[in-house]
């Protein structure tokens, strides 16, 4: 046989006498390396026996010198060298950029407890306030009307309402203050954990409720963030989004109760103008019973907005709670209409598998293994989905897999 190389005569072996080639080479293996064979390594490198030269003992944190045998060094920097602090691009070795920033997480259920609590404080005074402008506006309709009465009930009913807006004053000030702790520690804790990604920050949980006007708006920004970041199962069963229907509408009564309630000030003309001629006492009447009407119906509103405040806060405490493990979650039931054994699945029926075995099976089979498993290989139905059973197999004997 002659070398594909140089055409000489090749040995026993395969070898080229002439040009070196090895036996790949020399048989045309267009996939050997050109220059004849490579021989072998004579043998293995073995390990140093101690760290190279420039190591310093003790470099990696807590090691011994010799401790492992050697020192890794990275290139470009000497043997046993570790960077300073700050010195790895992105702030972490090997470029994963800096760790995440931790964020606390504080429990709500003391907060929002609180707030309940002055919640239905203020709620009450609004009933005395309802109570107090009703009664005064009816005052102004008999006085109207020219119906007589004492002067003393109406010093009462200017006593009855200053009393309760000043009572309204202080609880809604303490009221305020614990519901925006507790609404800023709440939506502070939604960072905590991988949620859908916020409108606005957090500190405007806090900043929004003091911007004339914006008040209106960015405090049910954040509240949205808060309640759908909160809610740990956004999706309901039949994979419909879950409502705000109570957010919405607690923010709605509330925001009208404010602004019914300014208006309730602006119809209403002053003692001062009507003695100065500017405005008829028929119009002092007029504004005072319509001022006063409308303060009842914002009180009215006002009670309603607190009871959904606490709904929507205990509702928000609780979602936190089970993502912090601190109750068990809510289960989640099927739509109406849908089979109890689950979507697709039948109630199990009497005598019939324990519920969750797999269709067909009886006790101690391996599942799916026995004749007329499968759909139509039995009259009257597959066994387990309300068709006869099938006998057991008996003692000691399991299924013939290999049976059809």
């Amino acid at each position: 046989m002659q070398c594909a190389n140089c055409g000489a005569q090749l040995t026993p072996n395969g070898f080229c006498p002439a040009c070196g080639a090895a036996p790949t080479q020399a048989g045309g293996d267009p996939f050997a390396p050109p220059g004849g064979a490579v021989p072998p390594p004579p043998h293995a490198p073995g390990m140093p026996s101690g760290p190279p030269p420039g190591a310093q003992p003790g470099a990696f944190p807590g090691a011994q010198p010799g401790q492992y045998g050697g020192t890794y060094a990275q290139g470009g920097m000497p043997a046993g060298a570790m960077p300073p602090g700050g010195a790895w691009p992105g702030g972490a070795p090997g470029g994963y950029g800096p760790p995440m920033q931790w964020t606390p997480v504080q429990p709500l259920r003391g907060l929002a407890t609180a707030v309940s609590i002055l919640l239905g404080v203020v709620a009450a005074i609004d009933l005395l306030g309802a109570i107090a402008f009703f009664r005064r506006a009816s005052l102004f309709g008999d006085l109207r009307d020219g119906r007589m009465f004492a002067f003393s009930e109406a010093d009462d009913a200017d006593d009855l309402v200053e009393a309760s807006l000043g009572l309204l004053g202080f609880g809604a000030l303490a009221t305020a203050i614990v519901f925006v702790i507790w609404f800023y520690r709440a939506r502070s804790n939604t960072e905590a954990w991988y949620a859908p990604q916020a409108t606005m920050s957090k500190g405007w949980a806090i900043g929004g409720w003091f911007i004339p006007l914006a008040n209106y708006v960015i405090p049910m920004i954040v509240a949205n963030d808060t309640w759908k970041r909160s809610d740990p199962q956004p999706v309901g069963p039949m994979g419909r989004p879950t409502g705000k229907a109570l957010l919405w509408t607690w923010w709605i009564v509330f925001g009208l109760s404010g602004v019914l309630f300014s208006i309730s000030f602006g119809v209403r003309e002053t003692k001062e103008d009507v003695e100065d001629g500017e405005v008829s006492f028929a119009d002092y009447i007029d504004g005072g019973e319509t001022g006063d009407n409308l303060a009842g119906v914002s009180s009215l509103m006002r009670i309603a907005a607190a009871i959904l405040a606490i709904l929507v806060v205990q509702k928000i405490t609780k979602w936190q709670s089970q993502r912090l493990g601190l109750e068990p979650p809510t289960p989640v039931g099927y739509a109406p209409g849908m089979p109890p054994g689950g979507p697709g699945f039948p109630a199990p029926q009497p005598g019939g598998p324990h519920p969750g075995a797999y269709p067909g099976a009886h006790p101690g089979a391996y599942p799916g293994s026995q004749p007329g498993s499968q759909p139509g290989s039995q009259p009257g139905g597959q066994p387990g989905w309300g068709g006869q059973q099938p006998p057991p197999a008996p003692p000691g004997q399991g299924p013939d897999l290999y049976k059809h």
